[in-house]
């Protein structure tokens, strides 16, 4: 039977098989696997903006009668934030195949410390872009605004996506950072606390609620609208561009062809 956290309605990732070692992948159902595994999550990730009543916002976990297959191993705290955007603890060897498959052009780590074996091999192999923000907890100091600034330049753009942010756990400092994203969209401050208690329980730490309540956007420096606006202007630009050149290229082209094809007379 599958476990499922109940405050998200969500399969809690899965451990190692029967005989302690984790299940061999299987190349040529890699992605089929993958994309259902995230299908599941993302169905069942439902705080959002509609939040469970009260009793039903533990992470208390219950077991249910229908088994879901788990063909291959996400990172500990693995869960959807938004289409193309992902959140964990640390990545282990034994969470790469998963990580594969979600065919990641960025990730984002929260924590500097000697890589785990293989995970910088396995970052160049795929031609992911690894930025590392070096973070410390969050129960020691207050998260720089410069850092956020910088950490919300790179989770904030769909350009980099698809992307996963981790920290050690996927609790404390993913959560902060989840919780800012979450104000940039809208959320009310209670989902967010919910969603970001979540995955921080049993250890709720008082300075992120504090962290998350008091966050102002403005200190992000543009209003995330705007960043937002700044994008799709660029990509209209762009897409300006490439038709005029176009029809620089093309029309010039097809007026010469048809006077080749009706010379003028003498």
């Amino acid at each position: 039977m599958a476990d499922f956290n109940f405050a998200f309605d969500q399969p809690v990732v899965a451990g190692p098989s029967h005989d302690g070692k984790s299940k061999s992948p299987k190349s040529d159902c890699c992605d089929e696997n993958i994309s259902q595994q995230l299908g599941i999550i993302s169905r069942k990730n439902s705080l959002a903006k509609n939040p469970l009543p009260e009793s039903q916002t533990c992470t208390k976990r219950i077991t249910i009668s229908r088994p879901i297959s788990m063909s291959y191993q996400p990172p500990i705290n693995f869960s959807v934030v938004s289409e193309g955007l992902y959140r964990s603890g640390y990545p282990q060897p034994q969470d790469y195949p998963f990580i594969q498959g979600l065919r990641l052009k960025t990730i984002v780590t929260l924590v500097d410390k000697e890589l785990p074996d293989g995970y910088q091999e396995f970052i160049h192999i795929n031609g992911i872009t690894h930025k590392i923000f070096d973070m410390a907890g969050t129960k020691k100091e207050d998260i720089p605004i410069n850092m956020m600034r910088s950490i919300f330049a790179v989770v904030s753009q769909p350009n980099n996506y698809p992307l996963l942010i981790h920290c050690n756990h996927g609790k404390h400092r993913t959560g902060c950072v989840v919780g800012v994203l979450r104000k940039s969209n809208q959320w009310d401050l209670k989902s967010i606390i919910n969603e970001y208690s979540a995955f921080a329980e049993p250890k709720v730490r008082e300075t992120d609620v504090k962290y998350l309540t008091d966050f102002k956007l403005t200190s992000l420096g543009r209003q995330p609208q705007t960043l937002a606006l700044l994008d799709t202007i660029g990509r209209f630009l762009k897409l300006v561009v490439l038709v005029v050149l176009a029809m620089l290229i093309f029309y010039p082209l097809g007026k010469f062809k048809a006077q080749a094809r009706h010379p003028e007379e003498p």
